[in-house]
């Protein structure tokens, strides 16, 4: 049987959060849907939205891969320099 859930159905997981440097903000979203594992999403403030393919069966885990990948981008502005151009080169390479 599948269930047939909706965006009200998803759960907001207590780690999820928007960080801030220098009026720069960045949201790490820790969500899942019932039944499911937690899905981790960072949101630039362009908008671009770097999701992970893995999912994960602790939210905590999630949070703290999150941390991780903006620790090893140098932090939360070169995170947001890196993600935005590799969206951007993505972008041009595929129109």
């Amino acid at each position: 049987m599948t269930d047939n859930y909706d965006e009200n159905d998803l759960i907001d997981s207590a780690y999820a959060q928007m960080l801030e440097k220098d009026g720069q903000y960045i949201s790490i979203q820790i969500f899942k849907l019932p039944d499911t594992n937690w899905t981790l999403e960072i949101v630039t403030p362009n908008n671009t939205s770097l999701v992970w393919d893995e999912e994960f069966t602790d939210d905590e885990v999630a949070f703290k891969t999150a941390i991780e990948a903006i620790n090893e981008a140098g932090g939360i502005l070169e995170f947001i320099e890196l993600t935005d151009a590799e969206a951007d080169s993505e972008h041009r390479h595929s129109t």
